[in-house]
């Protein structure tokens, strides 16, 4: 029997190895045949080529690569290293309607590009300005086509680079006036220094460095354009650098200018604008306001505009004052009016159009969860963007949903279905508010104060629920464009399970570790987050960087005395103690166009002490389920090499220590349909050895034998404003198993439907990984 069955293998796997060779000699005879739709008597563009002529010139690698991306046109797009749009395009034919041959051509495939549409003289032309532009003020481009074979064919632009220019001298030819004298003294810190090499943006930037300077001290009308900057390269190798004013800039540029009056409009509409215009101004001294809705109180702006009237118009505080009124979250738009009211003061307005005061959203979405439980979620939020006309921003929000676990083993799991219950109450307020203290700031981006009250109920029928209540008091600030701060110096939560199923109790019992994890407690503490973020499409290379410290329990364990039993409690309920610690690293390459490979490491790490052994099970870390480790149900892998046979029950396996590292490379397929290969590693670790669970502590630095791996493919239909993520995954190392057996690359066994359910993995999730 046996032996039959061997031989039917055998035979399967020959019969698909012809199946392989045939499709495979049909593509290489087909499609791959790179010229088939390259017309009778031109020639399929491969690209450009740059040739140093002479002494070549530092960094020349890099410098050439520069050149040839400025020259035209670009040769087909290439995935490791072959045009497989162009093959896709040459396997169709003109189409006729809908079907493969117009997916083929106009959606998957990608025209060759032709020699004949190649503008050599132009790109020659470009590649010459281009290195003139760095110093090479001797440049010059030639061009060679270069036929390969009969019917392909690439351009070699010949680079003559020649002597590299230096900055021997910058002279500042300028007159006695007031402007004048303010441009000289900015040459203290002027980025034109002799010495370095000749640089036209560095020539760009010192003129917008110099405009900056001088609208700081007072001229307004001021702008780059009206520097000139010349050059003179008659000395062997080196250049002079002349700075001077342009003879027709006009009157005013070269007047200092104070404020005048400054007026607000907080409720400008461009249809009411004579009506505004006229109102009567309330003054305030430092500034006026003419709100004809009378919808906020005129005194909050005095802590948003920096200029100040009869002071020196300052560039700073104008471009401030609209920032920060712009970060109220309260306005569409904010522009200004600057008017000479004569020949040295300025009168501002500011034109502040609001968002409507009060919104209700109602959200229908995925929802999408680290814990593998997918579903769908009703959210309401009532918003009022000025409450108490204070600029103030009151939030009220429900949401409700009900989520199920999708792919794995769903048989021998109780808690595949489940709903939540969440509402919040929130006060956002500008500015730092601290009792008994004023604290004001002027940088851009204005500071908020955050007051909130929730409850969350998380119902796993069967198993338990979980209720939680939370106040909190929040700080958020950001240093700079793209780095945000929170501070939460007071979180008081209670947590509360209820209706455990005799099931799950006889879990809890078996485990002393996660009964105290989910156990009615209070959680009172502080934490901190800060936050990196440049990630843009357009960048070749993006950061995202987040690193948060979370403490419970600290300063309460100083003061409170412990009982008889050993224990601190708040009135009759203990309150938990930990620190923790976690840091996450995400890197976005852009390869292409419509490509990226992604990589993200996440590191964590709890320790408890006094009234815990273990971290509060909200506060724990798990690994597993569709944002993590895609090839392992959610909450069933870990901690450690430990195997438990309830996860596939209870899925509650969660740990003190967690080290995680992500891969993927993600691609358009055609249209909104995106693709993807991943592979994911990692696993949980409890802080304290358990005797109920040997293998599940931290193993110092054998903590790679307990890593676990997965790899899969993603298919994304990316809409924009809405993501639905399908990734299936298989697990390549099970830690749990033996030492020398961890890796199960020769146990796959696709046609086994016993192995597909416990090792073929789907995760359907909303909105990407990470």
């Amino acid at each position: 029997m046996k032996k039959q069955k061997s031989s039917r293998r055998m035979h399967a796997i020959q019969n698909n190895r012809w199946i392989i060779w045939l499709l495979l000699s049909f593509w290489l005879s087909t499609g791959c045949s790179t010229t088939r739709t390259v017309p009778e008597g031109d020639r399929l563009y491969l690209g450009a080529e740059v040739k140093w002529e002479g002494k070549k010139p530092d960094r020349h690698k890099e410098l050439g690569e520069a050149l040839v991306s400025l020259s035209r046109p670009s040769p087909n797009r290439k995935f490791l290293g072959m045009p497989v749009r162009l093959w896709l395009y040459n396997l169709g034919n003109k189409p006729t309607g809908k079907g493969l041959n117009h997916l083929l051509r106009n959606k998957w495939g990608e025209p060759p590009v032709l020699l004949s549409k190649a503008k050599p003289s132009y790109s020659a032309d470009v590649l010459t300005s281009h290195i003139e532009d760095l110093g090479f003020l001797q440049a010059s481009t030639g061009y060679e086509t270069k036929p390969i074979g009969k019917k392909k064919a690439k351009i070699e632009y010949a680079v003559t680079a020649g002597t590299r220019y230096r900055i021997r001298e910058v002279k500042m030819e300028l007159d006695s006036s007031r402007l004048g004298k303010q441009i000289q003294r900015s040459t203290d810190n002027s980025r034109l220094i002799p010495g370095r090499f000749y640089n036209l943006e560095q020539i760009k930037n010192e003129r917008e460095r110099i405009s900056n300077y001088v609208r700081q001290r007072g001229f307004y009308y001021f702008n780059p354009d009206h520097l000139l900057v010349e050059v003179d390269s008659n000395y062997n190798g080196e250049v002079v650098l002349y700075v001077r004013l342009k003879d027709s800039i006009p009157a005013n540029v070269k007047f200092a200018y104070r404020m005048g009056s400054i007026t607000l409009f907080p409720t400008y509409n461009l249809s009411e604008d004579s009506l505004v215009r006229n109102k009567e101004a309330e003054d305030l001294g430092p500034y006026r306001v003419k709100d004809i809705h009378d919808l906020f109180l005129p005194k909050i702006f005095s802590r948003y505009v920096l200029l100040k009237e009869d002071s020196l118009y300052r560039f700073r505080a104008h471009e401030r004052t609209l920032e920060r009124l712009m970060s109220l979250g309260t306005y569409k738009f904010v522009k200004t009016e600057m008017e000479a009211a004569d020949s040295n003061r300025l009168n501002a307005r500011f034109f502040m159009t609001p968002i409507p005061r009060r919104s209700l959203q109602v959200e229908l979405n995925g929802n999408s969860k680290s814990n593998n439980f997918v579903g769908s979620q009703i959210t309401i939020t009532s918003l009022n963007r000025n409450w108490l006309k204070r600029a103030n921003r009151l939030e009220v929000k429900l949401a409700g949903g009900f989520e199920w676990q999708v792919g794995g083993n769903r048989v021998n799991q109780a808690n595949t279905r489940g709903y939540s219950l969440t509402g919040e109450v929130a006060f956002n307020l500008p500015g730092i508010i601290v009792p008994f203290w004023k604290i004001r700031t002027s940088n851009a981006f204005i500071p908020r104060t955050r007051l909130s009250a929730g409850y969350e109920l998380l119902s796993r029928p069967g198993l338990y629920n979980l209720n939680s209540f939370t106040i909190q008091q929040a700080y958020q600030w950001k240093t700079g464009q793209l780095t945000d701060h929170l501070l939460v110096p007071v979180s008081i939560s209670y947590v509360l399970p209820s209706r455990i199923s005799p099931e799950f109790q006889e879990i809890l019992d078996r485990d002393p570790a996660l009964r105290q994890s989910i156990d009615k407690q209070f959680i009172i503490g502080s934490n901190y987050t800060i936050t990196y973020n440049n990630v843009n499409k357009k960048r070749i290379h993006s950061l995202f960087l987040q690193g948060n410290l979370d403490a419970a329990g600290n300063l309460l364990g100083l003061i409170i005395p412990a009982n008889s039993q050993g224990q601190k409690n708040i009135g009759y309920q203990p309150f938990a103690q930990y620190v923790r610690l976690t840091g996450e690293i995400r890197h976005y390459w852009k390869l292409g166009k419509e490509s990226q490979w992604v990589n993200r490491l996440l590191a964590g790490t709890g320790f408890s002490y006094g009234n815990n052994s273990t971290l509060p099970f909200v506060k724990q870390y798990m690994t597993g389920g569709s944002n993590s480790l895609r090839a392992f149900r959610a909450r069933t892998l870990g901690p450690g090499s430990y195997r438990s046979e309830t996860s596939t029950f209870a899925a509650s396996e969660a740990g003190d220590i967690k080290l995680e590292f992500n891969t993927e490379w993600r691609f358009k397929i055609f249209s909104v349909l995106k693709g993807a290969i991943f592979a994911d590693a990692g696993n949980i670790w409890l802080q304290r050895e358990n005797p109920e669970k040997p293998g599940a502590a931290w193993p110092g630095s054998r903590f790679m034998n307990d890593m676990a791996v997965g790899a899969g493919l993603g298919l994304r239909i990316d809409a924009s404003i809405l993501v639905i993520r399908a990734d299936l995954a298989i697990p390549l190392r099970k830690p749990w198993l033996p030492d020398g057996e961890k890796w199960v690359l020769n146990q796959l066994e696709w046609g086994q439907p016993a192995w597909r359910r416990e090792n073929l993995i789907l995760n359907i999730a909303i909105g990407y990984p990470f």
